[in-house]
């Protein structure tokens, strides 16, 4: 059986060790699991004004499928954007949402328009999807402020 937590941690340490390659940033985890009522998200700069929210899912199953149109309740995506939506704004950040699935590159999901990635936009949850690596690689985007 899998260990949910354990795999949500793995993809945790996966996005924090590719955000410290690409921005030269000492990201980490949240405490708690984010259940601290002035930090929230999974990652953070700590000691820092984080501009984001940052939210990592690691599943077995990809979130990009045909349930964003059919099944919209339940689809993972939706849930997880418009959830971080609420979280961000309640930190006054913006969100930003990496996820994986199993033997899958890692995804960004974000507010704003990239300049050089190529992007899925999706419209009626105003956000751009795109391959995380070639987003940190092609784009210069600020975490700190």
């Amino acid at each position: 059986m899998v260990d949910s937590r354990a795999k949500g941690a793995r993809g945790e340490y996966l996005v924090r060790d590719m955000l410290r390659l690409h921005t030269d940033l000492q990201f980490e985890r949240v405490p708690c699991s984010g259940a601290l009522a002035y930090l929230k998200g999974d990652l953070y700069v700590p000691h820092s004004k984080n501009l984001y929210c940052i939210e990592v899912k690691n599943y077995a199953e990809s979130p990009l499928s045909d349930k964003i149109f059919t099944q919209e309740k339940t689809s993972k995506l939706v849930n997880w954007w418009r959830k971080l939506k609420i979280q961000a704004e309640g930190g006054s950040q913006e969100p930003m949402l990496f996820f994986k699935y199993n033997r899958s590159k890692v995804f960004i999901c974000t507010d704003f328009a990239p300049a050089n990635t190529r992007y899925m936009y999706i419209n009626w949850l105003d956000c751009y999807v795109m391959v995380a690596e070639d987003w940190l690689t092609n784009e210069d985007v600020e975490f700190l402020g």
